[in-house]
């Protein structure tokens, strides 16, 4: 724990002395239908970015905190504490080709995946008319088991009406080394899920995004790298949407997700999961 501090004060310290860095802060609120203990929390993210160069590197904490009650009560119990540190790296060989690094380090004062780390590898290749096709591999390094998840993604840049649009999609395939989670013996080893995306830059550089996850997933490695799904849930659906606007230095952006899925070691299923954040982001 040492040196991940001094590795991430370096950074930042690196980045807010240099000009093409961003900030960004983002807070939410988070609400739980159905499950065993969870009720609601709050969510908390801290990023910097920083491009040098052919490089961008980028460092992320957050920070969630879920109430919870003991079962089939209203009686409280200990509060769910989370804390995840990233890091993200990319390197521009040129015009066409792209390789990024990433690393996650998990805190969790409850669930078996505490001092979990995940480790990512990737590329990605420009080919013509705006067209994308990258490739990702990801190794989660917990207590009791691994997980093993191969990600291939396409992306399309086009215009309607000389509006900036971008569709992409993504293929996960996800397989777990081992079967034990604290007293919870998986059934399922190998998941695969799909999720599609549409981002659009509409009039007054108003900005729009959609996105969807199909198909079920479990211990997931999402958004590049940056983020883990590290309990023992399976989720089978996702929806996503947010909103904002960009301005000269800045973007405010809103963002809402609906997970469904099914607590394993609780036996719980239908799970709903709602997350509403505002995220500030600033350029300079």
């Amino acid at each position: 724990m040492k040196y991940t501090k001094i590795i991430i004060s370096t950074v930042i310290a690196t980045t807010l002395a240099n000009a093409n860095t961003d900030i960004s802060i983002t807070a939410g609120v988070k609400d739980y239908t159905n499950s065993k203990t969870k009720t609601d929390g709050t969510t908390y993210n801290v990023g910097v970015g920083h491009n040098y160069n052919s490089s961008k590197v980028s460092f992320n904490y957050s920070k969630d905190s879920v109430d919870r009650v003991q079962p089939n009560t209203t009686s409280a119990t200990t509060p769910l504490d989370v804390k995840k540190y990233n890091l993200n790296y990319k390197y521009t060989l040129d015009k066409a080709l792209s390789l990024k690094a990433s690393y996650i380090k998990i805190l969790d004062n409850l669930a078996p995946t505490d001092q979990g780390k995940v480790y990512g590898l990737g590329a990605n290749y420009k080919l013509n008319k705006g067209f994308v096709a990258g490739v990702s591999a990801y190794k989660s390094d917990y207590k009791q088991f691994n997980v093993n998840q191969y990600d291939l993604y396409v992306s399309k840049g086009f215009k309607i009406a000389d509006r900036k649009v971008k569709l992409s999609a993504v293929m996960k395939s996800i397989n777990i080394d081992g079967d034990k989670y604290s007293t919870y013996t998986s059934k399922d080893k190998s998941y695969f899920t799909t999720a599609i995306k549409l981002n659009a830059m509409c009039k007054n550089n108003f900005v729009l995004g959609l996105g969807m996850f199909t198909g079920d997933r479990m211990f997931a490695v999402l958004n590049d790298g940056e983020k883990v799904q590290h309990h023992a849930m399976e989720f089978n659906k996702t929806y996503m949407a947010s909103f904002g606007k960009k301005f000269k230095n800045f973007d405010i952006i809103a963002k809402y997700a609906n997970s469904k899925g099914d607590e394993l070691p609780e036996n719980r299923k239908d799970v709903t999961t709602k997350v509403t954040s505002l995220m500030f982001k600033y350029r300079f």
